[in-house]
């Protein structure tokens, strides 16, 4: 693996709160925080609780590098029971399309913003089709860089077009700040997904959760804090 990237942000150990009622496999989840989603390992902190070691997750990373993915997951999963992982790295220095490698199979693309190659990426790490054991999940780390430089639309194509990698005991996480985005961007988002899952710090410096279905409506977005 390479260098992390610029962009990467400083990880901070915070803990999640209980998981909210609603919020299971088989489902596709918006996890949308008033920052950096990777920073705190959001998604893979879900995972270890949603599912177990004998699962698959393949991770889109686009604000730290496969490296600092890798060892996100294995700060979610502290006694070492961590399920089998492949991510597609889209933000290390060093970047070109090549072959999974190594005990962490990983698939560079040029930009978070270069959707046909990370879709490859995709392909790639899952070629071999269904898992022999356990469910496959897919976390996208954090939206919020591919949505700077990718229309809305075709975003949410692709985010269609991939949706079916997971298998049916899986889950799709799809992190991103809300604060960058305003409310028809979000709204969109919301259109693909089963629920939203808000990410807020708590008073006992855990984060808080709260998942809201979307029954194909969206409303909740208006009244966050910014």
């Amino acid at each position: 693996m390479t260098d992390a990237s610029d962009s990467s942000t400083d990880r901070e150990s915070k803990s999640v709160a209980p998981l909210p009622q609603g919020l299971a496999t088989g489902s596709t989840v918006l996890v949308a925080g008033s920052t950096d989603p990777s920073r705190h390992a959001v998604g893979f902190q879900l995972l270890s609780r949603l599912g177990d070691a004998d699962d698959t997750v393949l991770s889109v990373t686009t604000t730290e590098s496969g490296d600092e993915t890798v060892e996100a997951a294995e700060s979610a999963y502290p006694d070492g029971d961590r399920p089998s992982l492949g991510v597609v790295d889209t933000a290390s220095k060093q970047q070109s399309l090549a072959a999974p490698a190594g005990e962490v199979p990983v698939v560079y693309t040029p930009a978070p913003g270069d959707l046909e190659r990370l879709v490859v990426g995709l392909t790639e790490l899952s070629a071999g089709g269904p898992p022999s054991t356990g469910a496959r999940h897919l976390l996208v780390r954090s939206l919020t860089p591919v949505l700077a430089t990718v229309p809305t639309d075709q975003v949410c194509s692709v985010l269609g077009q991939i949706s079916g990698i997971r298998t049916e005991s899986g889950v799709t996480l799809v992190g991103v700040d809300y604060t960058d985005h305003d409310e028809p961007t979000m709204a969109a988002l919301a259109d693909q997904v089963d629920g939203v899952l808000w990410v807020a710090p708590g008073p006992d410096g855990a984060l808080d959760l709260e998942y809201q279905p979307t029954s194909g409506r969206f409303d909740e977005f208006s009244r966050r804090p910014r």
